[in-house]
């Protein structure tokens, strides 16, 4: 048995996150002490996870936490509440993966549909962008080009000044 129906009933020393029940119920279970379970109102309210203790002062039928715990269920003491065993951490991580894996499947074969009707447009699109960025790479290239010409240039004239000026202090010199 995966659950439990049990009565809330207030911890004389409340400690939040701990639960106290029956010890019968640890086999009922299937847990044991120290594991967590998920406290809840029914099915479709969210639960919250508790560490379970075994008490057999505790009377079968109940379980004890603390006010906040109660506050968190959105029980109050007297109420009934179900108590399931949580799944390892492995089954919610495969429980998780197996529905966000549907729900990527989906998209993407919505995804395609829209791909699929807009793809002659993307085309276009991407060809004309191309295009334009083409022409802004040549044009940008041929700056460069300009600028290191230019460069070169300077550089060649600066080079043969420097030259021409060590060839007459040599001559000058007579070595």
């Amino acid at each position: 048995m995966d659950s439990v129906k049990l009565k809330v009933q207030e911890r004389a020393f409340p400690s939040r996150g701990r639960a106290r029940l029956h010890k019968s119920y640890l086999s009922q279970l299937g847990i044991k002490e120290g594991d967590d379970v998920e406290i809840s109102l029914g099915e479709e309210a969210k639960p919250v996870v508790v560490a379970v203790f075994a008490d057999t002062l505790v009377e079968e039928g109940h379980i004890r936490l603390s006010p906040e715990d109660i506050a968190a269920i959105g029980a109050a003491p007297g109420s009934s509440v179900i108590v399931t065993r949580r799944p390892p951490l492995a089954d919610r991580v495969k429980t998780g993966a197996e529905t966000t894996a549907e729900k990527v499947k989906g998209g993407a074969a919505q995804a395609a549909e829209k791909i699929r009707g807009g793809a002659p447009e993307a085309a276009g699109k991407v060809k004309e962008s191309a295009t334009q960025a083409a022409e802004k790479v040549k044009e940008g290239a041929s700056q460069a080009a300009e600028k290191v010409k230019e460069g070169a240039s300077v550089a060649k004239e600066s080079i043969e000044k420097s030259t021409e000026t060590v060839k007459k202090k040599l001559q000058d010199k007579d070595l």
